[in-house]
């Protein structure tokens, strides 16, 4: 894994996410992981549909499962 040098604001804001997301009750932190992945899902079908016009949707979904199926990421 490639380290990347991170600021202290950033470790510090990435250290009160992950307490934040610890003192959630489950219930609410797996709404929050279900956005996460809807947010995630909408974005790369956008990428994808940018780069590749052409595509039809089956093309798209497709391509979009490839890719989280097997965490490409080029």
């Amino acid at each position: 894994m490639v380290s990347i040098e991170t600021s202290d604001h950033e470790r510090t804001a990435r250290e009160l996410q992950a307490k934040i997301y610890r003192d959630m009750p489950p219930r609410l932190r797996i709404a929050q992981a279900l956005r996460m992945n809807a947010a995630m899902r909408r974005l790369l079908s956008a990428g994808l549909q940018s780069r590749h016009p052409e595509w039809t949707e089956p093309q798209l979904r497709r391509a979009l499962a490839e890719r989280i199926l097997y965490a490409r990421t080029g």
